[in-house]
């Protein structure tokens, strides 16, 4: 997300970047809602605001989509906005080290089993607009990647006839 931030930066679009987990990170869980989901949303809509005002056009928004009907949840956050879901497809043996790297404990375990049961939840419902495969490539390389195809989204008349990279 960081690298698209920068790249959207030097093209001159001005861009806000805003990590979904950051917005529900609280502590304890609500077993009614154990990820904070209606918390996330609340701030996104209470923080979006701001940064349109100061101009931002573009919003890099990271979270876990599950299906792809929570498009209609990020566009009752973000009023009058072209919802794009990009989906990187990374392999799952890419994915485990970055793991690894991160999380420690419980953490880690609970992370490794969710990485596989996302990855299998989001191919087999469809979710991405876009998709981008991702297996080696340097950030910016990705970024480049994912603008040029959401570009290329946005402009097709007939977004579900836009071939996939």
């Amino acid at each position: 997300m960081r690298a698209l931030w920068e790249l959207l930066d030097r093209e001159g679009e001005a861009a806000a970047m805003v990590d979904m987990d950051s917005l529900r990170a609280l502590s304890p869980d609500d077993p009614a809602d154990p990820f904070h989901a209606g918390l996330g949303v609340e701030n996104l809509q209470a923080i979006w605001p701001q940064f349109a005002a100061r101009g931002a056009r573009w919003l890099l928004l990271t979270d876990a989509v599950e299906r792809p009907a929570q498009r209609a949840v990020y566009e009752r956050a973000v009023p009058d906005a072209a919802v794009i879901i990009v989906r990187l497809d990374v392999p799952i043996d890419r994915v485990h080290p970055q793991l690894r790297g991160r999380e420690v404990g419980s953490s880690l375990e609970w992370h490794l089993n969710r990485s596989v049961e996302l990855q299998s939840m989001m191919i087999e419902r469809g979710v991405g607009d876009v998709i981008i495969p991702v297996d080696g490539q340097r950030p910016s390389e990705v970024a480049r990647l994912i603008l040029d195809a959401v570009q290329l989204h946005v402009r097709s008349p007939d977004a579900s006839e836009m071939p996939r990279p």
